[in-house]
């Protein structure tokens, strides 16, 4: 059902529905919780997204943990983003420096998980952005 949500578009409900499969999810803990914070990315609840992308990087190896660090890397460069436009120069540069540390692991990792360059190109986007700061 949370899997179905979140492919159909309906993020509350598919948020709604990992965080209730999260404490009986036993060894797929991990991968729910992946999918939960790939959830929460989807529907603009980034820094939540970040924390729980991070609590599966932390705990996972592999793509698994490849996927988390994409996820977090995404989340934390839309806060950095947003924080810039807010005028936040210090708070924006430290989100977009995390999220490039996030991609570059997760690109180094797991370059199987970028088949169309997107990662990639988020990655220069933010390079060249950090340029400029």
């Amino acid at each position: 059902m949370a899997r179905n949500a979140l492919e159909e578009g309906h993020f509350a409900r598919a948020n709604t529905s990992y965080a209730r499969l999260l404490p009986q999810a036993g060894p797929l803990g991990g991968r729910i919780r992946l999918e939960y914070a790939h959830s929460l990315l989807r529907a603009g609840d980034f820094d939540a997204a970040a924390k729980q992308a991070s609590t599966v990087a932390a705990a996972e190896s592999g793509p698994v943990r490849g996927a988390a660090r994409a996820v977090e890397g995404t989340a934390h460069h839309e806060i950095g983003l947003a924080l810039l436009a807010k005028g936040d120069r210090a708070g924006g540069k430290a989100r977009l420096t995390a999220a490039q540390a996030a991609l570059a692991e997760a690109l180094s990792d797991n370059p199987e998980g970028d088949p169309l360059g997107s990662l990639a190109g988020r990655k220069a986007s933010i390079d060249a952005r950090l340029k400029r700061l």
